[in-house]
């Protein structure tokens, strides 16, 4: 089981993975940078070995890329280029992937990032509501963008875990990057997860164990938990970041430079 453990000055997010019930190895990487404003969730395909090392590729490429000034969307994009660049290299990685989701804070707002099904939540503490801010890359969340299937038919869907798109995929096209931005509000936190969490425990689920937790340590381990009990079938990895205090004629009115409320969300 791996920890991300934040500054303790700060205490902005924790994280945490884990191999599960059924896997033998881990191939999930999870990054909580609070001093860097910069957090993620990979989950990596490919076999024993490849996986991980995707994971891991897509975790230091981004930290080390947007540590140098790109923009999140561009430090993505570069871990595809370097897992590419591995796979060429090292023929037995040929098959490796990995998803990823990742936020960064700018300013008074974030923004997300994301390719495959690995998941980016927000959960409001005060109206104990989770909202899902990520749509899946994967065969049953294409379909739901169509309008063909609602979500709780997608949770079913027997390709669900299908992926359309992510780092390290083969061919001529670059994988296509989620991107959202938007503003923090008062008494939020934001949820990252690999579908080892999401494949196990639904929505409901998720918003009840948030509910009933008053701390950030005590839902990840909540959340931890209930995934181990409902069987774990694949990683499990999720980190949980606190958004910043707000003065309170910010916290619930448009006292920002942006209009409220604003997202602005492309695929």
């Amino acid at each position: 089981m791996n920890h991300a453990t934040p500054d303790p000055q700060a205490q902005r997010s924790v994280g945490i993975s884990d191999v599960g019930r059924v896997r033998e190895n881990n191939q999930d990487a999870i990054l909580a940078d609070d001093a860097l404003g910069l957090w993620l969730v990979a989950d990596g395909m490919g076999g024993h070995a490849g996986g991980a090392r995707a994971s891991e590729i897509a975790r230091d490429t981004v930290r080390a890329r947007f540590d140098e000034g790109a923009s999140l969307r561009e430090a993505v994009l570069e871990a595809h280029h370097a897992i590419r660049s591995a796979q060429l290299d090292q023929p037995h990685f040929g098959d490796m992937g990995t998803t990823i989701v990742a936020v960064v804070e700018r300013g008074d707002g974030y923004e997300i990032c994301w390719v495959g099904d690995s998941r980016a939540y927000r959960y409001s503490v005060r109206e104990s509501e989770l909202e899902l801010l990520t749509r899946d890359h994967n065969v049953a969340g294409m379909l739901v963008a169509a309008g063909a299937l609602s979500p709780d038919e997608a949770a079913r869907h027997p390709q669900r875990h299908v992926l359309t798109d992510c780092l390290g995929l083969t061919g001529e096209h670059e994988p296509r990057v989620g991107t959202l931005e938007d503003r923090w509000r008062g008494g939020e936190w934001l949820l990252l997860c690999s579908d080892g969490l999401t494949g196990e425990l639904d929505d409901r689920e998720i918003e009840r164990i948030l509910g009933s937790c008053d701390s950030l340590a005590k839902a990840q381990d909540r959340l931890l938990a209930e995934t181990l009990a409902a069987g774990a079938h694949d990683n499990v990895s999720l980190v949980l970041v606190a958004g910043p205090e707000l003065p309170a004629a910010q916290a619930g009115s448009s006292g920002s430079r942006w209009p409220w409320p604003f997202r602005r969300r492309s695929l």
